[in-house]
């Protein structure tokens, strides 16, 4: 309870921000990676676990009027089993645009390491327009660190456009692991995406977990990018018409791949599992 007022505050506080300030910062964070493309950093709270931090960034490698290839880093502190541990996710993606340039499709390959040990790769599929957003990601453990085991699995994730409202998003996202020497995990999360201002999101969620030992818990993530969002955000208040109309998304194509970058594992000797998100 205690994050979650120290994230609200966080949020309130970046509200009120000035733009020009707000985009200083951002325009700081991505030129902490050079190149063409979007640079997030976001702050993660979740219920009796410790904030996670990481940057994220999409650079473009090449283009074309058809679509694009890119390639997505991240790097973050995560905890597992009172462990704290750095993370890292390399992938390569292609996205194909439409003809009409109003929706995109794409395919990505990733690579994610822990300073553990733990290693895993992944491939996934996407598909987006103005209104709505689908992923789906399998994941394949590669390299398992002492006294751990790296678990296969996959996610399904499907957002919406909220009616009235063109700086929301509704998502639900399905996952199932694998389990290797117990019984498998599956849960279901349901939250919302808003677009504060043009350079802070905030997300927030509630996590089902089907398995004994693991919590159902609440979890915010506050995000700073750049460039700014083009579109609509929070001050735009409820709209007159129900959905955002369809846009070109060329200027998507370097969003990022939405997908479980922290590694889910088993410990061996434990009744338990890391965490799910």
């Amino acid at each position: 309870m205690k994050k979650s007022l120290l994230i609200f505050t966080l949020v309130l506080i970046s509200s009120s921000l000035r733009a020009d300030i707000s985009n200083n910062i951002s325009q700081y964070i991505s030129n902490l990676i050079p190149g063409e493309g979007d640079t997030e950093v976001s702050i993660d709270l979740r219920e009796n676990n410790k904030p996670d931090y990481s940057i994220l960034a999409v650079r473009e490698l090449n283009s074309t009027d058809l679509g694009n290839t890119f390639t997505q880093l991240s790097l973050f502190n995560t905890e597992k089993n009172n462990d704290e541990r750095i993370g890292v996710n390399l992938g390569l993606g292609k996205r194909f645009l439409s003809d009409d340039k109003f929706s995109f499709r794409g395919i990505n390959a990733f690579l994610d390491y822990e300073d553990s040990g733990n290693a895993r790769t992944s491939i996934g599929l996407e598909m987006r327009n103005s209104v709505l957003d689908f992923a789906f990601n399998h994941y394949f453990g590669l390299d398992d660190a002492d006294g751990e085991k790296v678990l296969d699995g996959y996610d399904l994730n499907l957002a919406s456009q909220i009616p009235y409202i063109h700086w929301a998003d509704l998502f639900i996202n399905s996952y199932a692991w694998d389990g290797r020497s117990r019984s498998d995990v599956k849960g279901t999360k349901i939250g919302s995406e808003l677009t504060l201002s043009p350079t802070i999101e905030l997300e927030f969620a509630y996590d089902d977990k089907d398995r004994t030992g693991l919590n159902d818990e609440y979890y915010i993530n506050l995000i700073f990018r750049y460039p700014p969002k083009d579109g609509p955000t929070a001050a735009d208040g409820i709209s007159s018409v129900m959905w955002r109309e369809n846009k070109d998304m060329t200027n998507q194509l370097l969003t990022k791949v939405k997908r479980q970058n922290k590694i889910m594992v088993e410990f061996n000797g434990l009744a338990t599992i890391s965490r799910t998100d």
